[in-house]
């Protein structure tokens, strides 16, 4: 660092460490890597000696976030607390419904149990035995219902997009019909020749409407209004019947409460005098509200630090916490990045806005050598085969495990990399919004438990008979689901069943029970090769010890019991087992908050929890990193505040990064009201009129093709001195999604031509 910017800095760190400590919002702002989050702890840490009474609050938006802060404030945290936004408004709800000085219980749930309520709560729409619809009140032939699952899912999504924004049930039915009669009664030209050449061939028909089509479109609007009020009031209605929130229903809540409870509000500010926020950008509207119900309209006393290069949470949850940065009282810039190098600088600016001409012609790239490298593979196998040879590199070179990272847009696409890398011993783990139950060695544990609760469940069984704990063969298994050749004699016949439908029943109720209990019974023991039926007995008396210790033990202590005589038991060595054992210890973690928030709950009511919450479509919870010293396979938002010397960033291809934008069934927007997607009942197009106007009018593939490129920009502003790009597959033309890969080889390859030209002449 150079005298000059070592003055920059300096003067940059005394400004926020001057400006008082209750005065309005303070932004600390600029790319990634300038030492915003630095400055904003180091305030906290200087603040917090001069306040009368109470403690700093340092949070961010997440809970990731959150963890990271506390990580970085470590032992050094003399008045100063660290907490989740979501953890103090849920603490603020319980202090709040107190009777008599006792807290009424109110427990915290994921996103994946409420969408399951949800669910129940929405079965009477789908049944149709909503009293509105038998009067006749609202048309059920409204946009998405067609498939009740997936207009489940579409609901919820958008119910919690309400709850972040901060809109009720009753400001939603308001704007949703404000919208309908602000776009119908002034219907905007749907002629024009900007949104027809903007819009595709194939839907330019949805434009092409008459004044009773506009009008039944409207109809249609309305009642999908009013359905989604409704459900929208019963979900709020059945969290508290229930006494469970979300994290983002407890910042709702808690936001309101504030609002109506000077009393509450007044303990908070005495407590948090004031407060710092890292990653601002991603603050939603109700984290702002809540901030803003404590603090005031002007946040007195908050320091606000972040990057609106990298805001990356508004399509996913309605982040619009920038606009913070704007209205701040006093903002100080931080320009002077100190992270990464210049050519991984270049790059990454380079993806975030392909057209910028102001970073020279990669002359520092030149200078830095192998800072950037890029690689089209012919194949996923290909892609993750680079990955692998990239990372033993840097091993071999001294760089440490948890100093690498492999970055990934959504870690559903990531189980390749994580399989290869452990393939060839290298200790990984995962971190960020990915579905535990989707990995092998879990799946295996839930195999294990369901074994000592119900031994019928044949999915499960078989895949304890594969399971390393028994490894038998296809033809064992084949055996122990054949009929015995001197079956024991039933006690009670089970009775047949009904001719027709035994016709079309593949399986008949002897054949469902028969795999269960040849195993319990050891009906086909004599069939067995001698070490088979050696392995199934050992499991037969094991089954039989667990299943005993379901009246004795508690959810937790059954759970850690069996999977210690089944799971960890025989997890292989090596990274993989490190590995394994890292997921069994999240999934031991889930059967405690689960016994937590269910203190009469059995370990079959968590596995029948688990069991609905596979069909939801909704984001899992996300994984929080357990072994530090592990390289990390994570999604951006984990990423976020992180700094590794070497970062992967894979999958740079259209339709997987970025994403390919796909709209939900219906959108809403509170100056526009209700967007509906499918146009339905007596339609003749399959879209409805003023969707294709909306996504021409608010060009909302091109904000989301920004995100995504603000995603890209993140992730490779993680990296100190080595960044890796790659992608397989052959390319598109990139007209309606990026090739960012691709628009990064051409960008150096024109660089590159021209710095060879200069030689020349």
């Amino acid at each position: 660092m150079t005298t000059g910017t070592r003055l920059e800095t300096d003067a940059a760190l005394a400004a926020a460490f001057e400006y008082p400590a209750g005065g309005p919002a303070l932004a600390l702002v600029g790319p990634a890597g300038t030492g915003k989050s630095f400055a904003l702890v180091r305030r906290a840490l200087a603040i917090a000696p001069r306040l009368q009474s109470g403690t700093v609050l340092v949070s961010a938006p997440d809970d990731a976030g959150t963890a990271h802060l506390r990580a970085v404030l470590g032992d050094d945290r003399a008045n100063v607390q660290t907490h989740a936004l979501s953890d103090l408004a849920l603490e603020t709800l319980r202090a709040g419904r107190s009777v008599g000085g006792h807290a009424i219980a109110l427990d915290a749930i994921d996103d994946v149990t409420a969408a399951a309520l949800f669910e129940d709560a929405s079965a009477s729409l789908f049944s149709l035995e909503w009293p509105e619809l038998a009067a006749a009140e609202i048309d059920p032939e409204i946009t998405g219902l067609r498939s009740p699952q997936r207009f489940a899912a579409a609901a919820f999504r958008l119910i919690k997009k309400l709850r972040a924004a901060l809109v009720s049930p009753e400001a939603f039915k308001a704007k949703g019909l404000r919208g309908a009669v602000e776009f119908y009664g002034r219907t905007p030209n749907l002629a024009h020749s900007d949104l027809l050449r903007d819009t595709a061939s194939k839907h330019r028909d949805s434009l092409r409407v008459s004044p009773a089509e506009l009008e039944r479109q409207r109809a249609r609007e309305v009642d999908l209004v009013l359905v989604l009020t409704r459900l929208y009031e019963t979900y709020v209605a059945t969290l508290a019947e229930r006494h469970v929130v979300t994290a983002g229903d407890a910042v709702f809540e808690a936001t309101f409460l504030l609002r109506a409870r000077a009393d509450l509000r007044d303990a908070l500010r005495s407590r948090y005098p004031c407060a710092a926020i890292d990653d601002a950008q991603d603050l939603t509207g109700a984290q702002v509200g809540f901030l803003a119900a404590i603090y005031g309209e002007r946040l007195d006393g908050v320091t606000l630090a972040g990057d609106a290069a990298q805001a990356t949470r508004g399509f996913a949850a309605g982040a619009r916490g920038a606009e913070n940065f704007k209205s701040a009282a006093t903002t100080i810039a931080f320009s002077v990045r100190r992270r990464s190098s210049a050519a991984i600088e270049r790059i990454a600016l380079l993806g975030l806005d392909p057209l910028r001409t102001d970073l020279g012609d990669s002359a520092a790239s030149a200078a830095t050598g192998d800072a950037v490298t890029m690689y089209r593979a012919e194949d996923d196998r290909d892609e993750a085969r680079f990955i692998v040879q990239g990372v033993e590199r840097l091993l071999a070179s001294g760089t440490p495990p948890g100093q690498i990272a492999v970055i990934t847009r959504h870690l559903a696409c990531a189980h390749a990399y994580v399989d290869a890398l452990l393939a060839r011993d290298v200790p990984v783990d995962v971190s960020g919004s990915i579905d535990l139950y989707e990995f092998p060695a879990v799946q295996d544990a839930l195999a294990a438990l369901w074994a000592a609760i119900d031994p019928f469940r044949h999915d499960y069984l078989l895949r304890n008979l594969e399971a390393p704990w028994l490894r038998l063969c296809d033809a064992s298994i084949a055996t122990l689901c054949g009929e015995a050749r001197d079956p024991q004699p039933l006690l009670f016949e089970l009775p047949d069943d009904d001719e027709d439908e035994a016709r079309a029943r593949r399986w008949d109720l002897k054949r469902d029970l028969r795999l269960g209990r040849n195993v319990t019974r050891g009906d086909v023991d004599a069939e067995l090769p001698a070490e088979a039926r050696e392995r199934i007995v050992t499991f037969r008396a094991a089954r039989e010890r667990w299943e005993s210790w379901t009246r004795t033990h508690a959810p937790s202590a059954l759970a850690r019991a069996i999977l210690g005589e089944s799971v960890l038991a025989t997890r292989p060595p090596g990274a993989r087992g490190r590995f394994e054992a890292g997921l069994i210890d999240r999934l031991c973690a889930r059967v405690d908050a689960f016994e937590e928030r269910e203190p009469l709950g059995t370990l079959e009511d968590f596995l029948l929890e688990i069991d609905r919450a596979g069909v939801t479509e909704t984001d899992p919870p996300a994984l929080v990193c357990l072994d530090a010293h592990a390289l990390r396979v994570l999604d951006v938002e984990a990423a976020k505040g992180a700094t590794f010397e070497a970062v992967f960033i894979p999958d740079l291809r259209a339709g997987a990064w970025p994403r390919y934008y796909v709209p939900d069934a219906f959108l809403f927007m509170p100056s526009t009201g209700m967007i509906a997607k499918e146009n339905v009942g007596d339609a003749t197009t399959a879209r409805t009129a003023k969707f294709t106007y909306t996504l021409f009018r608010h060009r909302l593939r091109d904000k989301y093709n920004t995100e995504e490129r603000r995603a890209f920009y993140c992730a490779a502003t993680r990296a100190r001195t080595r960044l890796f790009l790659c992608a397989s597959g052959r390319t598109t033309r990139g007209a309606n999604t990026p090739e960012i890969l691709c628009e990064l080889e051409k960008k150096e390859a024109a660089c590159a031509s021209n710095r060879l030209q200069s030689k020349t002449t």
